[in-house]
């Protein structure tokens, strides 16, 4: 009877972090360097919101309006600093909406989609609930829109 409870156990523990999903925000600067840009992911559970550690995040950046036309170069994100934070150098062939897709493996396994208006303005952000322009920053959300 107590190897059955075990397995049940290990079995409830074992599906409920597959289950899990990953949620993340992205803000990207222009560094200085032409179609370059320096992203901060913040990665967090979903349900939770709390900051996922340990991840390894691989980065591909690609145009929807122009499927399989650029051939971006994936980069690996590196941990910065405090948990669920985390850096990616984005270059990018011309201005416009990218979609960054990025695979999380570690301590969960999620792919995650993020489009991102790049321009001469310099810098954006995707986060949530929100867009707002102004001062060359933009955010990017799923929610209402308003312009400051």
């Amino acid at each position: 009877m107590k190897l059955i409870a075990i397995f049940a156990v290990l079995a409830l523990s074992s599906a409920a972090s597959a289950g899990e999903r990953a949620k993340a925000d992205v803000s990207c600067k222009a560094t200085g360097e032409k179609l370059v840009y320096d992203c901060v992911i913040m990665l967090m559970k979903m349900k939770s919101g709390d900051p996922i550690a340990g991840a390894k995040i691989v980065v591909k950046a690609a145009m929807p309006s122009m499927p399989m036309a650029h051939n971006v170069v994936a980069v690996n994100a590196k941990a910065r600093g405090m948990p669920g934070a985390y850096h990616a150098r984005i270059r990018i062939q011309m201005h416009g909406e990218w979609a960054l897709t990025m695979d999380v493996s570690g301590p969960l396994r999620d792919r995650l989609v993020k489009k991102l208006q790049f321009g001469a303005m310099g810098a954006m952000k995707h986060g949530g609930g929100k867009m707002k322009r102004g001062g060359g920053a933009m955010k990017h959300g799923m929610g209402k829109r308003k312009s400051e």
